[in-house]
């Protein structure tokens, strides 16, 4: 199975998903819901049982600007500023309705000293990662490039969101992955 976030693939995952399966507060967000706001102080992360959520952030001229995404059987959480107890940097918002477990962030870190102490480096260590990936990506890659890793990362991502979302998330104006799909469309026929 493919994920796109990359900390899903950690063996102790199934404890974390297991934990909040079963010591979750199930809350219901209705699409364009926020599960946190930027700014906002928030003690709780959430496993999602349905739906999924967009990570949104703004440039210095106002533009919502996607960095990231949870779906189904992930979780959704504004990670650095919850550990730290600091404001969210994000706004996480319901992209369809969503069905989410969540637990506070005391529950949390009393379930990671008991159980599984180690989790919290190895998820530290592959956000990092799968940050710096997508930062070298930006500097590195070209649009085209960007697009087709993440169609291979995540190859049903096309169901998932629309094309003008993909489009911020790699960091292109839609008009461009417009031409980039027809480009790559054209070779494909030929």
């Amino acid at each position: 199975m493919a994920f796109l976030n990359k900390y899903l693939e950690l063996d102790e995952i199934t404890d974390v998903k297991n934990f909040f399966l079963g010591k979750g507060t199930v809350k219901e967000y209705k699409k364009n819901d926020f599960f946190v706001r930027q700014g906002q102080k928030h003690d709780h992360a959430g496993f999602i049982r349905e739906g999924g959520f967009r990570y949104l952030g703004s440039t210095s001229k106002g533009k919502e600007q996607i960095i990231g995404y949870s779906f189904e059987n992930d979780f959704v959480v504004d990670y650095g500023s919850f550990q730290s107890h600091k404001r969210a940097i994000v706004d996480i918002q319901a992209i369809r309705s969503s069905v989410v477990l969540c637990v506070s962030h005391d529950e949390l870190n009393e379930f990671y000293q008991h159980h599984i102490k180690n989790i919290r480096g190895q998820l530290a260590e592959t956000l990092f990662e799968d940050i710096y990936g997508r930062l070298v990506s930006l500097y590195c890659d070209s649009p085209k490039e960007r697009y087709l890793k993440l169609l291979a990362q995540y190859p049903g991502i096309l169901d998932l969101i629309t094309l003008r979302e993909i489009a911020s998330f790699i960091k292109v104006e839609p008009e461009t992955l417009s031409r980039i799909r027809k480009k790559l469309l054209l070779a494909e026929n030929s």
